[in-house]
């Protein structure tokens, strides 16, 4: 018998011992059966393993564990988190095994058993009500989530709307159903995002809304103060430019984004800017190319640290220490000033000095040829006043007292004045009676005196009232018959 027959033979007994036991089965009566017992969830637990805080194996099903999104902590943080709606878990595994119960142990059956062995944290999730204990406590999570958020929705202070596909309101919060009727039906006439004024009282509304998949939530926010306080803040500026409209200081005003936010007409006319530029609310860089451009600012010396010394300025300007003078090409003067604003806002404040220029170099130059005439004249003298000192005084008298030359343009004080002229020319009398004119209240009166030296002749000294607290202090040659030391009122 070749192979290929004993093959074929055995297939065939085969397939005849499977008939005969089905046809058995077919024709025995069939055995009863045990009726199902009730699943027993008793020992059914979900377990979490931790190492170094650091989940590294769960049994739980992976829909069921809890979120990573928020990415803050470590796995035992999260899964406290994830727990805390019914367990109370400290904010590091404890040590050793402990045990817990949920918050409301007459509902929730449920524990959770947490053992902690050197680097590694076992939990164990134990619910008699449940297959997968992790997979019911996320359900239960869920649940509590969306009930917490339902009902912070309806306490919102804000009106809020659930309004279907077409556009039917099919739920709204306790603040949008406590609306007057008008309110409410003039709000719902709006469409998408926008503010709605209402009338009686005066109220304005912003409104957002949220479209998905159920339908699109409508939220009203009321913004009645914050518009109340923008009127507030315009109806100010308007006032505050129509007060500053007729000063001819030039005011310029930025805002926290450096951009020009008021200005007043003598900006322009001290300027030359164009209103129109003005009006249009230019950056700050702008503003001041526009001002180096038209030869109303100094030119920088090196243009490629022009911006950098922008930055200075309106970095001092913020702390309230800019001012500076601008000497034009044009001859004219500016005074620039700047100062801080609220709310980030800084202000810089163009004033023409160009009269009061040319009148201190008129009076400088004046002074200068008097100085100049004085000091060809031989006598030796100096104006004092009670208050400034020493006003100014000639040469002869800078070197007949010993003063510091500077003294002549910074002056000194009157006792310091005095003091010198004493240390000079010894003689209490005559320099107590110089100090008593000039300390009295009323018009000071002239005096005469005689000074003696060391070497040369001696000195006539003679004080003439000039004004109001003010004496001309001559001091010259004495003729040779002039008594010594004479005082006479």
């Amino acid at each position: 018998m070749t192979m290929t027959e004993m093959v074929i033979l055995a297939a065939a007994a085969l397939a005849l011992s499977v008939a005969a036991l089905w046809i058995a089965g077919a024709l025995l009566p069939a055995p009863r059966r045990a009726p199902a017992a009730p699943p027993d969830h008793s020992a059914a637990t979900s377990t979490f393993l931790l190492r170094d805080g650091a989940l590294i194996d769960t049994d739980a099903d992976e829909g069921a564990l809890p979120p990573t999104q928020d990415g803050t902590g470590d796995d035992w943080a999260r899964l406290a988190r994830w727990l805390a709606p019914r367990f109370a878990l400290p904010g590091q595994p404890p040590g050793g095994t402990r045990r817990y119960t949920a918050q409301d142990p007459e509902t929730d059956p449920a524990t959770l058993e947490v053992e902690t062995g050197g680097p590694r944290t076992r939990l164990t999730l134990r619910d008699p009500r449940a297959a997968c204990p992790a997979t019911r406590h996320a359900l239960l999570a869920h649940l509590q989530e969306t009930s917490r958020q339902g009902a912070a929705l309806s306490r919102m202070p804000m009106p809020v709307w659930l309004r279907d596909k077409e556009g039917r309101v099919t739920w709204e919060n306790a603040a949008a159903a406590a609306l007057p009727p008008d309110d409410r039906a003039q709000l719902l006439s709006a469409t998408g995002s926008a503010r709605v004024a209402l009338d009686s009282p005066p109220r304005w509304f912003d409104l957002a809304s949220h479209d998905d998949a159920g339908g699109t939530l409508v939220f009203a926010t009321d913004v009645t103060p914050l518009v109340r306080a923008e009127k507030t803040r315009r109806d100010f500026v308007q006032t505050l430019g129509r007060s500053f409209a007729d000063l001819p200081t030039g005011l310029a005003v930025f805002d926290r984004a450096h951009r020009l936010a008021m200005f007043n007409p003598a900006l322009a006319d001290l300027t030359g800017l164009d209103p129109v530029f003005l009006s249009g609310q230019p950056e700050i860089f702008s503003f001041f190319d526009m001002l180096r451009d038209r030869q109303v600012m100094p030119e920088p010396r090196n243009y490629s640290s022009w911006r950098g010394q922008i930055h200075a300025m309106i970095d001092a300007a913020h702390d309230g220490q800019y001012r500076e003078v601008w000497s034009l090409a044009t001859g004219r003067t500016y005074r620039v000033t700047g100062r801080p604003h609220p709310d980030g806002a800084v202000a810089f404040l163009i004033q023409d000095i160009s009269d009061e220029v040319s009148a201190t170099r008129h009076q400088r130059a004046e002074r200068d040829v008097l100085l100049a005439a004085l000091d060809r004249v031989d006598d030796a003298i100096a104006v004092l006043s009670r208050d400034a000192g020493l006003v100014f005084c000639n040469r002869r008298f800078a070197t007949l007292a010993r003063l510091d030359p500077g003294a002549r343009e910074a002056g000194l004080p009157l006792d310091t004045v005095i003091d010198t002229c004493r240390a000079r020319f010894p003689d209490d009398t005559i320099w107590q009676g110089v100090a008593a004119r000039l300390d009295a209240d009323s018009q000071p009166q002239a005096m005469t005196g005689q000074l003696a030296r060391d070497t040369g002749p001696a000195l006539a000294l003679s004080l003439v009232p000039l004004g109001p607290g003010q004496v001309m202090l001559t001091l010259r040659r004495a003729p040779p018959e002039h008594p010594r030391a004479a005082l006479s009122a």
